[in-house]
């Protein structure tokens, strides 16, 4: 997945230098993106929208994130992924449960994805990408 996304950031961003940060709960995706000390322009949030037991866990994780200061100004991006599962969350039920209603101050997206098919990866970019060159 890693060389889909680095493909799809730079058909998407270009040659514009920028941090965006790609989080998933551990053990559910395998990557590292180190935090230096620098602002970051957006977040990746991607949830596996097939495990209820664990959606709690996400909106907590995702919480603390946004507390942090690197991220004060981050645009939102949340993958709602594994959506071709016949129990996967809608994508309003896991707005619901992350609670982003409550981000007042925040520009945030939730995109229904299936990373194996490759399917809403490109949409949900894109509208990063849009949400970034307004900044």
């Amino acid at each position: 997945m890693g060389l889909t996304m680095s493909s799809l950031f730079s058909r998407l961003f270009g040659k514009k230098q920028m941090r965006i940060l790609m989080e998933q709960i551990p053990n559910t995706m395998q990557t590292d993106v180190p935090l230096v000390a620098e602002v970051l322009r957006g977040l990746i949030f991607v949830v596996d929208s097939n495990d209820r037991e664990r959606v709690q866990e996400s909106s907590e994780e995702l919480q603390k994130m946004l507390q942090e200061d690197e991220l004060r100004d981050a645009v939102l991006l949340v993958f709602s992924n594994k959506q071709d599962l016949p129990n996967a969350m809608a994508v309003s039920e896991l707005t619901d449960k992350l609670g982003l209603q409550t981000l007042r101050n925040r520009t945030w997206y939730v995109q229904a994805t299936c990373a194996t098919q490759g399917t809403g990866l490109y949409e949900g970019l894109d509208w990063l990408s849009s949400e970034l060159s307004k900044r």
